[in-house]
């Protein structure tokens, strides 16, 4: 039976996706919201889901779903989003402004990315008891 790995991450990257799909839907029917959810929810949920489709893509190419981002890749995902979004985009129209509360966003998204992704599973954590089991055995 085929089990998905990194379960925890998965579920957030869904929850974000109907996070933002409701944020729109409020957004397109002009309710009432705190300002901070139109501000900044966005920007703290983008790296997560746009890390895990890059995880996705690493796994289709190599057939390896053990492969994890390293927090080099991560932020240089975070630095890439933060210097076009916020830096080169707000030089080129007047729809876009420069926020450091965004690169924030981006930074605090993409470490909650890595520390999902590194969180070891069911199966992972009982190899490991068994083998510190065996290694304080002998």
């Amino acid at each position: 039976m085929f089990r998905f790995p990194l379960k925890t991450l998965h579920i957030f990257v869904l929850l974000s996706l109907a996070l933002f799909l409701v944020v729109q839907i409020l957004k397109f029917h002009a309710f009432s919201k705190p300002d901070w959810i139109f501000h900044y929810l966005n920007d703290f949920i983008t790296i997560p889901m746009v890390a895990t489709i890059c995880l996705h893509v690493i796994w289709a190419i190599k057939k390896d779903r053990t492969i994890r981002l390293n927090i080099f890749t991560i932020i240089s995902l975070v630095a890439l989003f933060s210097l076009y979004f916020e830096f080169y985009l707000p030089k080129q129209s007047t729809r876009y402004t420069g926020d450091l509360w965004d690169v924030v966003c981006y930074f605090l998204g993409g470490m909650l990315f890595y520390f999902l992704q590194n969180i070891p599973s069911k199966k992972h954590r009982k190899i490991s008891f068994i083998a510190k089991k065996r290694l304080s055995l002998k």
